[in-house]
């Protein structure tokens, strides 16, 4: 178990520093993946190409993810944490400019380079999050960090289909590429501060599956990767094609669509804080990620019902609700890894545990696309993956409870 002694805590400055530093990268990272999502109808339309392929376009991201997050402990570990999110900030801004190339093989290029980035990107905000974080705050603090991907829906949401819209749509993918690499200069400062532990005598040769062999050894965090399978897999889902069902399904125009998707991820900020809050009042992440996931089934079920006569407060209600649950999980949920983690292995940790979480990611929109070709809507759709998470939560059960004397 991987606990943080208080005496050797950052400043205070420092500590609020490194949170703003790595949320920033967390919000760049969500935001580059899903712009192509808020602007699906007129990138589909440029590119010749069904709306529902979008799907296809997220699962390349995670192929990626998938395939970074097998040596991502070891680039931090080499290469610096804070390193790590720079190089990582990098490649989001030039993965967006590919994609803004009107061709579809710039869309498959650009898009592996997203899932590359992001894959990155996690394993180095753990191991600076486990830096500031102690017993009493951990849920929080990861929780904190892991805001920053609702709030890069919210970014795409609200900042992608505008600019399109008045723009074009390769303007909104340049738009989130400035971003992208202002944040590289944003971060520079905590680079001399907290990169002093790197090693750089770490060999990537045979040890890439390392992190996935040091979860394989540990039962709870097999059973932990084993629900994030699952979990992350309806997360992207929603987030894909809450545009896409909003303007297929319920009527909305783009923009309108996209305040929907912001809803969502909205919600999924004040989720991961809630949760986090909770998960340290009652010590319990396990029973806290059980709770979020029931109110994430119980969303789905809803989610059939939405319709263009619905009143607008009650479809975002839906959304909020929705967004809360299968998108506010996150930060107990890495919390939860960073308990769980043998002493300085956070990074690899989470690396390890991410693998099948982003195997998650990457079929959920598949699984997705599979489930709209026999039920011919994206809400009845989502109502079906309610299966999905019912299945996750048995791994859950399944894991000793997590209350610790610490």
């Amino acid at each position: 178990m991987n606990v943080s002694n208080p005496q050797s805590l950052p400043s205070k400055d420092l500590a609020l520093a490194t949170i703003g530093g790595v949320t920033a990268v967390q919000v760049i990272a969500t935001m580059g993946i899903l712009i192509p999502a808020a602007i699906a109808p007129e990138l589909a339309r440029t590119l010749d190409l069904p709306v529902s392929m979008i799907g296809f376009q997220v699962s390349l991201a995670y192929v990626g993810a998938t395939l970074m997050s097998l040596c991502g402990g070891l680039v931090q570990r080499k290469l610096g944490a804070v390193r790590a999110n720079q190089i990582a900030s990098t490649a989001i801004g030039l993965s967006l400019l590919i994609i803004a190339i009107p061709h579809v093989v710039a869309l498959f290029v650009g898009s592996l380079g997203l899932g590359i980035a992001y894959g990155m990107t996690n394993p180095a905000a753990s191991h600076l999050m486990m830096k500031i974080a102690s017993p009493t705050n951990r849920n929080l603090i990861f929780s904190v960090k892991q805001t920053g991907q609702p709030l890069g829906g919210v970014v795409a949401g609200l900042m992608a289909p505008p600019i399109a819209i008045a723009f074009g749509w390769q303007w909104s993918l340049m738009a989130g590429a400035f971003l992208a690499l202002s944040t590289v200069l944003l971060i520079q400062p905590l680079r001399a501060k907290l990169d002093g532990d790197r090693d750089p005598t770490t060999k990537f040769r045979s040890a890439v599956f390392k992190d996935v062999s040091l979860v394989l050894r540990i039962r709870e965090l097999r059973l932990l990767a084993l629900a994030a399978l699952t979990f992350s897999g309806v997360q992207l889902a929603l987030m894909t094609f809450a545009v896409t069902m909003l303007v297929e399904d319920v009527k909305f125009d783009l923009v309108l669509a996209g305040v929907g998707l912001a809803v969502i991820q909205i919600a999924g900020v004040a989720g991961r804080l809630g949760w986090g809050v909770i998960a340290d009042r009652n010590g319990d992440g396990r029973k806290t990620l059980l709770f979020a996931q029931s109110l994430s089934v119980v969303a789905a079920v809803a989610t059939a019902f939405l319709s263009d006569s619905m009143p607008l407060v009650a479809v975002f209600g839906i959304l909020f609700l929705f967004g809360m649950s299968a998108v506010g999980w996150n930060g107990v949920f890495m919390a939860e890894i960073g308990r769980l983690a043998p002493e300085g292995k956070i990074g690899s940790a989470t690396g390890g545990v991410l693998v099948p979480t982003f195997i998650g990611v990457m079929m959920g929109p598949l699984v997705f696309s599979a489930i709209h070709e026999v039920t011919a809507t994206y809400t009845m759709s989502f109502a079906v993956l309610a299966l999905v998470t019912m299945t996750g939560m048995v791994p859950i059960l399944m894991m000793r409870g997590s209350r610790q004397k610490e």
